[in-house]
This record gives C-alpha cells, sequence and structure tokens, in this order.
C-alpha cells in the first residue's frame, strides 16, 4: 500500500504538475490541507529544487480567529523559513458591492490575489490544497445544478500556472499524516456552518453517503470525474479545428459559426456550445439546450443566459453577448453639437458651401440644412419609420431598407436615425434621406460625423 506521500508524487508526475526550478506560490490559510500541502513541498523542495513562496489572506470575517489563523502561518512559514506575504480584504463589503455570495467574493479575491503575487514575485506556479474530498463536493454540486459533462469532470488538476497536486489524495489521509507527523493546523469554525451549499453538502449529504453506502465514496466520484475528463479530452480533439472558428472579441462576446453544427452529431454540436459558453458565462445543461434550440429558431431568436447575456440566431451564427438596453427616449442634439447614443458619438457641424470638399470618411454625411429645425433628434427606429432612400422618389420602409441589406440580427437591432422632427433624415452611417440631399439650389449644409 502506498504511503500518502508517495500518492501526492505519483499524482504530480501523472499530471506534470511541477517541472524542476519552479517557483512556487502556496495559497495558505493555516487549514490542515494547506498546511499539509506546503509541508510536503519543503520536504521535497530539493527534489524538485522548487522556490517556495506562501500567501495568506485575512478575510476579516471572523474576527481573533482570523487574527490567530494569521499569526499561526506567519510563525508556521518562519519555522520552515519559507517568505509569506500576508494581506487583508474586507470579504463583506466585496460581496455586498458585487452582489455576491460571500463564498464566491472569498474566491474571488483570493485568486486574484494570488495571480498578482505571482506576477510581482515571478512565480511560475500556483498551487493550491485541493483534494479528492473537495473534488467529491464540487461534483455534486454541480451535478445537482445541472452543470452537465463539464461539472462531472470536477476540479482540474492544473489550469495555466494553477495547479492541485493534492487532487491524488483524500481529506482523512491528510488529517491522518498530520496527526501521525505530529503537524499542527487551525481549525476554521466556520467549516461547522452549514448555512454554506457547501458546508451542508460536507457535513450532511456527503457524511451519510459515505457512511451508509461507501466509505471510499471520494475515491469513487474520483475516478469517475476523471473518466469524464478524458472523454471531453476526446471531444476536444475531435472538434479542436471547429473551435478555432468560434470568434471571441475583446467585450467578452462570441459568435459560433452555424457551419460548425452541419452533419455532426448531438453530442458534438452540444459540446461545440459548452466550449463557447464556458469562455463567457456559467454552463449548466439549461443553458447549452436554451442554445441548441436556437438552431432551429428563425433569424433574431433568443435565449436568456445567466446575467445579463443572451444568446442570439443570426443568419450565420449564434452569438453570446450582453444584453443592449434599449433607447425609449430621443436624444437631442444641437448644431454644433455632440451627442454619444449606444455606443456611437455623433457630432453635427455646419460647414461652408464654398469651401466645401465632400469626404470619403466613413461615417460621414453632408446634408442640406435648409429645411432643417434644430434640435435634431436621435433614437432606434422603430417598425412604422419610413424615408426616402437617396436616389429614389418612392418611401420604403426603414425595416426593409435594413433587411434588404442582409444585416446581422445586431446591427439592424442597434441601428440608429437621425430625425427632422418626425422625419428620417438620415438612417446613420447607411442611407441619407431624398429629402435632405444637398442640390444647386442649397444654402445651408451640415456635416454629420460618427465616430
Amino acid at each position: 500500500m502506498k504511503s500518502v506521500e508517495e500518492k501526492v508524487l505519483l499524482f504530480i508526475a501523472a499530471e506534470k504538475l511541477i517541472s524542476k526550478n519552479d517557483k512556487i506560490l502556496v495559497g495558505f490559510s493555516g487549514g490542515a490541507d494547506s498546511v499539509f500541502l506546503l509541508s510536503f513541498l519543503n520536504k521535497f523542495q530539493k527534489k524538485f529544487n522548487l522556490s517556495l513562496l506562501a500567501v495568506h489572506l485575512n478575510h476579516n470575517l471572523r474576527g481573533k480567529e482570523a487574527d490567530a489563523d494569521e499569526s499561526f502561518c506567519r510563525k508556521f512559514c518562519a519555522d520552515l523559513n519559507t517568505q509569506i506575504v500576508i494581506k487583508k480584504k474586507n470579504v463583506k463589503a466585496f460581496a455586498q458591492k458585487n452582489k455576491l455570495s460571500l463564498e464566491e467574493a472569498g474566491r474571488e479575491i483570493r485568486y486574484k490575489l494570488f495571480a498578482d503575487v505571482a506576477k510581482k514575485e515571478n512565480c511560475t506556479k500556483i498551487a493550491t490544497a485541493h483534494h479528492q474530498s473537495d473534488n467529491t463536493e464540487t461534483v455534486l454540486l454541480n451535478l445537482i445544478k445541472g452543470s452537465g459533462l463539464n461539472g462531472a469532470s470536477g476540479i482540474p488538476a492544473k489550469r495555466g500556472n494553477l495547479i492541485r497536486p493534492l487532487l491524488g489524495i483524500t481529506k482523512d489521509e491528510i488529517l491522518s499524516y498530520l496527526k501521525n507527523k505530529k503537524i499542527l493546523s487551525q481549525i476554521d469554525s466556520s467549516n461547522e456552518q452549514n448555512d454554506f451549499q457547501r458546508n451542508y453538502l460536507r457535513n450532511k449529504i456527503v457524511k451519510n453517503l459515505k457512511e451508509e453506502i461507501n466509505p471510499k465514496l471520494d475515491e469513487k466520484i474520483f475516478n469517475f470525474s476523471s473518466a469524464v475528463k478524458d472523454v471531453l479530452r476526446f471531444v476536444d480533439s475531435i472538434l479542436e479545428e471547429s473551435f478555432k472558428l468560434i470568434q471571441f472579441d475583446k467585450k467578452g462576446d462570441c459568435k459560433i459559426p452555424l457551419s460548425l453544427f452541419e452533419t455532426k452529431h448531438l453530442f458534438l454540436q452540444k459540446a461545440i456550445i459548452a466550449h463557447a459558453l464556458g469562455k463567457v458565462v456559467e454552463v449548466n445543461a439549461h443553458s447549452i439546450e436554451g442554445v441548441l434550440g436556437l438552431l432551429n429558431k428563425k433569424t433574431g431568436a433568443t435565449f436568456q443566459l445567466s446575467g445579463n447575456l443572451i444568446a442570439l440566431r443570426d443568419r450565420s451564427f449564434i452569438s453570446i453577448k450582453k444584453k443592449q438596453t434599449e433607447i425609449d427616449k430621443e436624444i437631442f442634439i444641437e448644431k454644433d453639437g455632440t451627442k454619444s447614443v449606444a455606443g456611437t458619438t455623433i457630432i453635427i457641424k455646419e460647414v461652408s458651401k464654398k469651401s466645401l470638399v465632400f469626404s470619403s470618411e466613413p461615417g460621414v454625411e453632408y446634408l442640406s440644412a435648409d429645411n432643417l429645425s434644430f434640435p435634431l433628434s436621435i433614437r432606434k427606429w422603430k417598425n412604422a419609420d419610413s424615408f426616402y432612400p437617396f436616389g429614389h422618389s418612392k418611401p420604403k420602409r426603414v425595416s426593409k431598407f435594413l433587411t434588404d441589406l442582409k444585416l446581422t440580427t445586431e446591427e439592424k437591432e442597434n441601428q440608429l436615425l437621425l430625425l427632422n422632427k418626425s422625419e428620417v433624415v438620415w438612417v446613420i452611417k447607411r442611407r441619407l434621406d431624398n429629402r435632405y440631399a444637398i442640390t444647386k439650389d442649397t444654402k445651408k449644409i451640415i456635416k454629420v460625423r460618427c465616430k
């Protein structure tokens, strides 16, 4: 039977978590798990020729108990001759400000702190003390919430420069090891409170499952989640080229070409959607099915995702983006004025007819101001809007004009109009109204520029 240390070493080797000469930042709470991790890495420091740096975050949630944890961590690292960085953050205030649970807020702050310190100190890896028992809780929580195969794959052993060397052992093995070695650790009393989802699952559900059904539950679920990871890796290898065609922009939006779904098995279609969603939003079975359903709907159909995100069915792709607020009121703009509307800045300026030189600059239009009554107004188009397209003597619905241009649903949805009272002057960036075109008899001219 392998010792706990042997199991950890074998897992590190199998997952290729540590390389020679790594500088590892260790998330160190002072609890049993992180005490084991730091002690283990310190013991095998010479084997890997490692440099170690511990980071402790005081969440300011447990008063004197949190201060005692901080003092313990400081002394523990001093005894190991390991450098430690200690920071204090008001997690409760952050949670309230960002409308997060304390668990979510603490996690977000911790990982940002780890990343910032790792970058500053030139650390090559960030190690956290997640183990098999944590994986059990994560898999069960994900399944309960309906997260599908990605959730069933559990906690990854590595993601970027983040590593979890203890996923090959259980919490009981960690506690037994520390007891035998007479290594002390701190106890977080909040772990016994069942007002957190994970605590309730650990203290009530998992405990009973181990006692009544299978004491090796952690090992069995870990094997299951590992098998799911293998399936997902295989699927990723099949869809590697398809994934490259999914477009992501700086705003975090993405576009999935509809061509990627042609002739593919339903399972692979769902995998494509899961991959795209995973980059921008939490993935669950409901969201995957909702986006999948858009494939058989008309252009313009949407599906509400979590937060302020929607999936939109367009002519040639499905886009995942933030839901934009509609402009319900007209925005007014004076002559020689500037207004920003829905991400577009519009500038109006009167120009001399004698010195007029037409520009080919995109988003620029020149129009007759003889019949304009300032202020003009700007708003999104409505179904009843019509205008006389430049070069035409008959009116046309704006909706029909935009459809004929074969614009994407998003482009149509965000189209702005410049209006003189109730008349369309310019379908902005698209087409001028014939009634406001410059002629030889025009006396006043204005230049409208969009940027």
